[in-house]
């Protein structure tokens, strides 16, 4: 009965009438489900702009809304084309005219303005005592230079000894003279030992056959270059003729 049934809905002439009846069905019973879901079956209405007030205080903000919206298609116009209007018979009048009732839309601030504008502002004086004016002291004479700011962050060996901590902090002098020592520990001029000593940012060492004591290098603070102690001569230091006839000749 079941496959009588098939073969009669699936014959030639009744094909496309099955096939209709069946999305008919299926939409009919998915608009029926969705409207079961939806919890807003009513018409939709846009909310309009809500006035409040006594019935003549609504017409006059309803009035007034409808004049700023005026205004502003005006104002786009003016901008695009520099006429409030395209009509032929707009006239130079009629544009002074379209201006100043637009200007006199303009809603005042409801604010309270903290002072007025026409009261004098005094302006505080320099009074800090023992400290000059910085006015006072710029020289026209004396070029400007622009000085590099000193970069920040975590220091690596290659990098400048100078460099400030993430916070701005300058480092300290053990810190200062241990960076320098590493950074100059790669030269082989100082020796095996005294570079096994720079790598671990320890100042290297020399003996002096001019005082017969052992020298510790420095470092100065402000510069950051290394250096040796006193003003004496240095006895590793490249002689040049003149100095050696200067000292024949003493």
């Amino acid at each position: 009965m079941i496959g009588e049934f098939i073969d009669e809905i699936l014959s030639g002439d009744r094909v496309v009438f099955s096939f209709v009846s069946v999305w008919v069905i299926a939409g009919t019973i998915w608009i029926v489900l969705d409207w079961l879901g939806n919890t807003s079956r009513g018409r939709f209405v846009p909310e309009a702009e809500q006035h409040h007030g006594t019935r003549a205080e609504r017409l006059e903000a309803r009035r007034r809304q409808r004049a700023e919206d005026d205004a502003a298609v005006r104002s786009t116009l003016r901008d695009a084309y520099g006429t409030s209007s395209l009509r032929v018979t707009w006239t130079t009048s009629h544009e002074t005219v379209a201006i100043d009732a637009d200007n006199q839309l303009v809603r005042p601030d409801p604010r309270r303005p903290a002072a007025s504008l026409r009261e004098p502002v005094r302006l505080g004086t320099f009074s800090e005592s023992g400290v000059e004016p910085l006015l006072g002291t710029f020289d026209p004479d004396t070029p400007f230079i622009v000085e590099s700011a000193m970069p920040r962050g975590r220091w690596s060996v290659g990098a400048d000894p100078l460099m400030l901590s993430r916070s701005g902090k300058p480092p300290t002098a053990a810190t200062l003279r241990a960076r320098v020592w590493k950074n100059h520990a790669g030269d082989p001029m100082w020796g095996p030992a005294n570079q096994e000593r720079m790598r671990a940012g320890r100042p290297p060492q020399r003996h002096n056959p001019l005082t017969g004591k052992v020298e510790t290098a420095v470092v100065d603070l402000r510069t950051a270059r290394p250096g040796w102690r006193g003003e004496l001569r240095d006895p590793f230091a490249t002689v040049t003729d003149t100095a050696d006839t200067e000292a024949d000749s003493a």
